[in-house]
């Protein structure tokens, strides 16, 4: 597909499950944009999508002194436009993209032993987490609903090893609890706190590590870009 009518499927997606108050709001990705950032962005339309459709979420586009979504990695940043998740009238989370969080390692360690700033190793992004509202910063494990990596490329074992690390930063294994999501992605997951982890990959061999996934709760989703 043309760059062009991709970009403007990926709007048309935004149109259908997500409220703004004027069709100029909807411009929210970059015309420069190609590749992986815009495999991001087609992700997150169908994460949308099915928070919308499944979960009967009322999404809004919040608004920013920028038009379009946050880029490159750092704390949450409200110059920015996010995605607003209402139940009923009731705002409940709030969906950003390029966000990091603070980790358990970092928050577990002694406040005698670890530096009073977080440092580098200290945060790691997600292309997408949907976290509580009204957040400065950095967020925490238990602050979120649920962090998307999107991969735009072959899936390789390093990829696994990498959403493996992630997993262990936001949370432990533990019994079953109940997440914040009634049906999608999962009302109840193997881990404290209890957030849900997605993989979304163009390339179909993703299926391939599913395993890995059941144990580790993490979903490993195929969505083909083309």
């Amino acid at each position: 597909m043309a760059l062009v009518s991709l970009k403007n499927e990926i709007v048309s997606m935004f149109q259908e499950s997500i409220y703004a108050e004027s069709e100029s709001e909807y411009e929210i990705i970059k015309a420069e944009e190609k590749g992986g950032k815009l495999y991001e962005a087609y992700s997150l339309a169908i994460l949308c999508r099915n928070l919308k459709e499944k979960e009967g979420f009322r999404l809004v586009l919040s608004k920013g002194h920028k038009l379009y979504l946050k880029r490159g990695t750092g704390p949450i940043n409200r110059n920015y436009p996010c995605i607003q998740a209402y139940k009923n009238d009731e705002l409940v989370a709030e969906i950003w993209t390029d966000v990091c969080f603070l980790s358990q390692s970092y928050l577990r360690t002694s406040s005698f032993l670890r530096s009073a700033q977080p440092q580098y190793g200290d945060y790691h992004e997600l292309d997408i987490l949907m976290v509580d509202p009204g957040l400065e910063s950095y967020p925490t494990p238990d602050q979120i609903w649920l962090g998307v990596e999107c991969k735009n490329t072959g899936m390789k074992k390093g990829i696994l090893k990498e959403i493996l690390g992630v997993r262990r930063e936001l949370s432990f294994i533990s019994e079953e609890c109940e997440t914040k999501f009634s049906k999608w992605p999962q009302s109840k997951a193997r881990s404290n706190p209890p957030s849900c982890l997605l993989l979304f990959s163009s390339d179909s061999s993703v299926k391939n590590y599913s395993c890995s996934g059941r144990f580790y709760d993490i979903k490993f989703i195929h969505e083909p870009f083309e």
